[in-house]
């Protein structure tokens, strides 16, 4: 029987929606810094876009970019940490699955599968907040015709690489963790009392 990334995936999905408050956590880990991401780079866009259609100039500041990043590696740290915590729960369940067959790869798979799934939904709830945040900004700086000045294409490559960016934070965040539980050891695993 073949196990392939799809199979991964539609487990780890039905593993989110057991553990929904451990992976609400991760998900709205995952938002925050994506939509705080998205809120200064949509802002930036419209304030040039706003700036060359005869607007006041305004602009992103160098500290909001920084706090933006550390928000971004704040994130990654918390779904490392909840995924470790994972792994360490799910002792047993690795262990039985590599009883049964279950290869290395399978298991850096399934945890991988899971993390994914998080940073996708997460990426989507960040990446609506953040276009809230922008058009409340917007309104309050610049008056919301200032949102129409973004191009279009802009925009989009705005949201495809904060949706991106989610999504391999989440799976770089989960290597770590993915790998220790792909390398236990079937019978310690069984074994092991939490």
């Amino acid at each position: 029987m073949q196990f392939n990334f799809r199979d991964a995936l539609r487990l780890g999905y039905e593993y989110v929606k057991r553990r929904r408050d451990r992976s609400f956590f991760n998900i709205a880990s995952i938002a925050l810094g994506v939509s705080f991401l998205m809120t200064l780079l949509f802002n930036d866009a419209m304030y040039r876009a706003y700036l060359l259609s005869g607007g006041t100039r305004y602009q992103v500041e160098q500290y909001q970019l920084l706090i933006m990043l550390v928000a971004l590696a704040v994130s990654v740290m918390s779904i490392a940490n909840a995924m470790l915590i994972s792994v360490y729960e799910r002792f047993r369940e690795i262990g039985t699955l590599k009883c049964l067959g279950a290869l290395d790869k399978h298991i850096l798979t399934l945890f991988l599968g899971e993390s994914i799934i998080q940073g996708a939904l997460g990426g989507f709830v960040g990446i609506s907040v953040g276009l809230f945040a922008s058009a409340i900004t917007a309104g309050v700086t610049t008056g919301i015709h200032a949102l129409l000045s973004v191009p279009l294409t802009e925009l989009l490559s705005i949201l495809a690489c904060s949706y991106l960016l989610s999504v391999l934070l989440s799976a770089s965040a989960a290597l770590y963790p993915a790998y220790k539980a792909a390398k236990l050891s079937p019978v310690e695993a069984i074994r092991y009392e939490f």
